[in-house]
């Protein structure tokens, strides 16, 4: 069938309308642009970035960088790459103050570097406002303690995901919920005679099946709270709690949790369905 007038039309009707917009487009003033920071990470090392206020949610531009906050210390993130030579990637880093902080991220070979971003010059904007408005959600101290000792009060369940890896285990045996937040309960076990000291948990929803060309849709999932005693000793346990914010896992989705050794390489994997979610216990 040929192409009728209207057609014609139609297709000459839209080139004129983009051309318009790309002349009349202005380009944006370079005083808008927010600088980029080169941040070289590896594999074995971690990169760490000290702020001059608490952090907020990372965006990470790849699934190859892990960025995690310490606990204890709302200002500190640490960055290593999840992968060897993985290609040029992006992170955006928000703080509470109102301020962005933009990194170019390399991988390396070699390093291990803490960066004290806090004396950093950062441009101020002519109102004086901060860039970013930010809302937050107080949690009570007192309060988040209270729940967390019941939480290990409670009788274990044996029916949650286990990973056994290197003389090594992880179990999520508790899952509780209160108010708008929601404790995970997990014991790590420690079958050798080498102490495994926890450098940090990673958290993020997952799909469960991905297609091969599709891209990776990741989430993650930023403690609240989470338990200071991250050392095992050699066959030994521990139970480490962890708050987060209440959530529920959409339909071919999963909740990955995964411990990462410092200075070694004994990683444990958790992949947790919506329906141990759904069985989380009321405090």
């Amino acid at each position: 069938m040929k192409p009728s007038i209207t057609t014609f039309l139609f297709a000459f009707l839209v080139s004129l309308s983009t051309l318009h917009a790309q002349q009349s487009a202005l380009p944006l003033p370079p005083s808008t642009l927010i600088p980029h920071y080169l941040l070289p990470v590896g594999y074995n090392t971690t990169t760490v970035l000290v702020f001059a206020a608490p952090v907020k949610p990372v965006d990470r531009g790849d699934r190859d960088i892990i960025a995690q906050k310490q606990p204890g210390a709302e200002n500190v993130l640490k960055i290593k790459a999840a992968r060897k030579n993985f290609p040029i990637t992006n992170l955006h880093v928000f703080t509470e103050d109102g301020k962005i902080f933009t990194f170019d991220v390399i991988y390396t070979d070699s390093v291990s570097s803490t960066y004290n971003l806090s004396t950093l010059s950062y441009p101020v904007p002519p109102n004086g406002q901060s860039i970013i408005l930010l809302s937050n959600e107080p949690v009570n101290t007192v309060d988040m303690q209270a729940f967390v000792d019941r939480v290990k009060d409670l009788p274990a369940s044996h029916h949650g995901p286990v990973d056994n890896r290197n003389k090594m285990s992880i179990r999520l045996d508790n899952v509780c919920i209160a108010g708008s937040m929601m404790f995970f309960r997990f014991q790590l076990r420690n079958h050798s005679n080498i102490d495994y000291n926890m450098n940090f948990l990673r958290l993020y929803i997952r799909d469960r099946v991905k297609s091969k060309r599709t891209s990776v849709q990741e989430k993650e999932i930023l403690p609240v709270y989470e338990d200071g005693n991250t050392t095992i000793s050699g066959d030994s346990s521990i139970v480490h709690v962890i708050a987060v914010p209440t959530f529920t896992l959409a339909g071919g989705k999963q909740f990955i949790v995964e411990s990462y050794e410092k200075n070694g390489g004994r990683s444990l994997t958790l992949f947790v369905r919506n329906k141990t979610i759904l069985k989380a216990r009321k405090l």
